[in-house]
């Protein structure tokens, strides 16, 4: 047998415990490795087809994954008006105006990204995020424009009038249309409430839909991401496209995809379970949600936020967890819980513990989602159940700042991730795209310094060494999927999901970049000369 390719970086990073944590050279056919160590020894697999790549300076790695995302949105997102970086409002206002002027009258504008501590709005006072601010730039245009964290949103007059939103229309169960003096609706919208204008649009058609999840897919690739796991969010249209698209050999993704667990009693019908599927696309658990999040201040905190009497909301209250977690193992679904505040978190570890005598016996293995704020109580209880903490320490560098100005009397609670991992949980590492870019690089930055975009820095004594973070984005979060036996190290008879980058993450985090990725062997991004 001879090798497909071969590879020759300046150093491979194995992240494998029972091997030689550094090789010379990796040898891949048939879409797995066959050969790492000296590079004598791997050169005796070329044959005459294999072709022989050489990679100065770089640090060969198994490939990232990115534990939580939005596949369709992210795709889609790519699109839209990106306002992550918009330092205040007048800028997102300009943006909005910039695309008026180049759509069709008529046309949705769609944007995502900002954030009210950025733009120094104080927590509750959301006045000035006006429908009639949007109006003004757009006139002719529906524009809806969604929060950082997702759960809130800013629609113009034009879009709460196609939704049929007015004084008169009812708040959403788990949800809150923001209204005016006058009790008019004022245009900002949280939870729930987003999704009352969001489905007044155009549902994206399949041709659409294809489009951002190949967009979706080239833009993973080009930052080292070999693997997503894909949260319910999208329509079911959605998830057929992830899976005719991943499905595909020539997709640069393998995608484990998640069901709303609304959905299970119709999956279980046609004995639909978890880790169904292939080895590109399978099935992921059923997702759940607790709470909302920190920037919208609806995450559900065991005591109020600083200076408030407002302890978040339960989006999925406890007694749904408690009914629905038992319903979902029995139906072969791991439970997967959105659960960012504490009091969030503790209602998943309860819901966790009630039902472990049916998720446990069926090797199946839950998920908190996020976790950004546990009480050392619940970090040991999660750490017991041995569950999947999958994090996104992205997060911390927009949260820092509102983590201190909300929580301040608790920062010991945020980001519990070394505490979580000593506990015994599983960590798993993701970014939460299109919440915040999918960049591993920073993630990984975030874990080991704890620093905040705006220089806040939260207590250290939870920030990671950087292979365990490494760890976390590779073989933690293949083992938080049932891949620990194929992905997330470097070691023959594992899957040729690699990622290349320009130096060694151990020697420095600074300036790092990516080189090149590979999925079952093939190169899915490589840097232009």
């Amino acid at each position: 047998m001879t090798a497909d390719l071969i590879v020759l970086p300046e150093r491979v990073r194995t992240l494998d415990p029972k091997a030689a944590a550094v090789a010379d050279a990796v040898a891949l056919a048939g879409g797995r490795v066959v050969a790492v160590g000296r590079r004598d020894e791997v050169l005796a697999w070329r044959g005459h087809a294999t072709e022989v790549v050489t990679l100065p300076g770089g640090c060969l790695l198994p490939g990232f994954h990115d534990a939580h995302v939005h596949l369709g949105q992210h795709g889609i997102s790519l699109s839209a008006i990106d306002l992550h970086d918009a330092a205040t409002m007048g800028v997102a206002l300009t943006r909005v105006a910039e695309r008026a002027r180049t759509q069709p009258a008529g046309t949705w504008i769609t944007g995502a990204g900002f954030a009210l501590q950025r733009w120094g709005v104080p927590a509750g006072d959301t006045s000035a995020l006006s429908a009639a601010a949007l109006d003004a730039v757009a006139p002719h245009h529906p524009v809806l424009l969604r929060s950082q964290d997702l759960h809130a949103g800013w629609a113009s007059g034009g879009a709460l009038r196609a939704a049929g939103i007015d004084s008169r229309t009812p708040d959403p169960e788990h949800g809150t249309i923001v209204r005016d003096a006058t009790g008019e609706p004022s245009g900002y919208l949280v939870e729930h409430a987003v999704g009352l204008v969001a489905r007044a649009m155009p549902a994206p058609d399949a041709a659409t839909l294809a489009a951002a999840v190949r967009a979706a897919g080239a833009d993973f690739a080009r930052r080292g991401v070999t693997t997503v796991h894909h949260m319910a969010y999208e329509a079911p249209a959605a998830w057929r496209a992830f899976a005719d698209a991943a499905s595909g050999d020539d997709y640069p993704l393998r995608v484990w995809a998640c069901i709303p667990h609304a959905d299970v009693e119709h999956a279980a019908a046609i004995g639909l379970a978890t880790g169904h599927g292939g080895a590109r696309f399978s099935v992921g658990g059923a997702k759940f949600f607790a709470d909302g999040a920190l920037g919208s201040r609806t995450a559900l905190m065991l005591e109020p936020y600083l200076g408030t009497g407002d302890r978040g909301m339960p989006v999925e209250p406890p007694e749904v967890l408690h009914e629905r977690f038992r319903l979902v193992a029995e139906a072969g679904f791991a439970p997967v819980t959105h659960a960012i505040g504490d009091a969030a978190v503790r209602a998943v570890a309860d819901a966790l513990e009630r039902s472990a005598d049916v998720w446990r016996p069926a090797g199946l293995l839950p998920r908190v989602e996020h976790v950004q704020h546990a009480h050392p109580d619940d970090v040991a209880r999660l750490g017991r159940l041995g569950v999947v903490a999958s994090m996104q320490p992205i997060h911390l560098t927009f949260d820092a700042a509102s983590i201190v100005s909300a929580l301040g009397d608790r920062q010991d609670r945020a980001f519990p991730m070394r505490s979580l991992a000593a506990a015994g949980a599983v960590l798993a590492f993701g970014s939460d795209a299109p919440v915040a870019p999918p960049d591993v690089i920073e993630g990984l930055r975030a874990a080991v310094r704890r620093r905040g975009a705006d220089g806040t820095v939260l207590p250290l004594d939870e920030a990671l060494d950087t292979e365990t973070a490494l760890r976390a984005f590779t073989h933690g979060a293949a083992a938080a999927i049932g891949r620990a036996h194929r992905s997330g190290i470097v070691r023959v008879g594992f899957d040729a999901d690699l990622v290349v980058l320009d130096h060694d993450p151990l020697e420095s985090l600074d300036d790092l970049r990516v080189l090149a990725t590979l999925s079952a062997g093939r190169f899915t991004y490589r840097e232009q000369a």
